[in-house]
């Protein structure tokens, strides 16, 4: 279980999840903890599921604000908690566990930031139908995210049909449009039909993972949100929706989206965000892409 580092700080904040060495949060967090002149340190407890009791522990002490919760344990810590908002309710799942003397109280920063970005395209995204390809806990996000900024019906695609359907089943009581499911090698005339396409599958994180959506549905206007991120560079999905001349939102922008979020409800402070997208794009050698744009906030 690591330690975020030798220095000794007043209070810390972690990322708990399992094989996250590659994480970006601590070059986006630490930064912004300086600059304000927080003696706060944010680090990696990254462990199997046979040590999330002792993690969990640890984020119970008293110098630990809390953190962000990501895979395999945004559904597992639900049984830890004391507290969840309704948005984790719905979605099934929390990625920021807040320390309260002791109490766990749980938040979804994954639909704050997919909101974010679906706020600034409301209106074309109100325009078609949504896509979800996958039936995870990302999927779950974008859903409860589309309640806030709705389409005119989403479709849960996925290849076990029955996870699609049984998170369309679920959706259908909060989410304001219909909501379908189906198998995704069924998908393309749905995918082909789309204003936006969300890729919630993990396909796209390593080198030479095909993309999640054929390349014949990606076309000029269409708005992709991908949730994947690479500190390389783009993945094929991206890479393909942008030749297309679609508009893209990759995982960083998501990262970047989340970060203020998590900030706010760890410290009380409004967060920096100018010096949070500096200290990513420092990290990373590339801004994250708003839309296609360039990247400014």
């Amino acid at each position: 279980m690591n330690r975020p580092s030798v220095r000794k700080a007043t209070r810390y904040a972690f990322l708990l999840g399992e094989h996250i060495s590659h994480s970006l949060s601590p070059a986006v967090h630490n930064p912004a903890f300086a600059a304000l002149g927080l003696d706060y340190e944010y680090g990696l407890l990254d462990v199997p599921p046979a040590r999330l009791p002792e993690a969990l522990a640890r984020m119970r002490q008293p110098d630990c604000l809390g953190g962000n919760i990501t895979m395999p344990y945004k559904h597992d810590v639900l049984a830890a908690a004391e507290e969840c908002s309704e948005t984790v309710r719905r979605c099934g799942a929390a990625s920021i566990l807040i320390n309260r003397d002791g109490r766990f109280v749980l938040q979804n920063n994954d639909v704050e930031a997919i909101a974010a970005c679906l706020s600034r395209r409301a209106a074309t995204v109100a325009k078609g139908p949504a896509v979800i390809v996958g039936a995870g806990g990302s999927a779950a996000a974008m859903l409860e995210a589309l309640r806030r900024v709705p389409p005119t019906r989403v479709l849960v695609l996925a290849r076990r049909p029955e996870a699609a359907e049984a998170l369309a089943e679920r959706a259908r009581g909060w989410v304001p449009v219909p909501v379908e499911a189906g198998h995704l090698q069924e998908g393309a005339k749905a995918l082909a039909e789309a204003t936006l396409i969300f890729n919630a599958t993990p396909l796209g994180v390593r080198e030479g993972d095909p993309s999640p959506v054929p390349r014949e549905a990606l076309r000029p206007g269409l708005l992709v949100y991908d949730i994947v991120y690479r500190r390389d560079g783009l993945n094929r999905l991206q890479s393909e929706a942008l030749a297309a001349g679609a508009l893209v939102c990759d995982g960083m922008r998501h990262i970047f989206e989340q970060a203020p979020f998590t900030f706010q409800m760890l410290t009380g402070r409004e967060a920096p965000r100018e010096v949070m997208l500096e200290s990513l794009v420092a990290a990373t050698g590339r801004r994250p892409l708003d839309w296609g744009s360039d990247g400014t906030v």
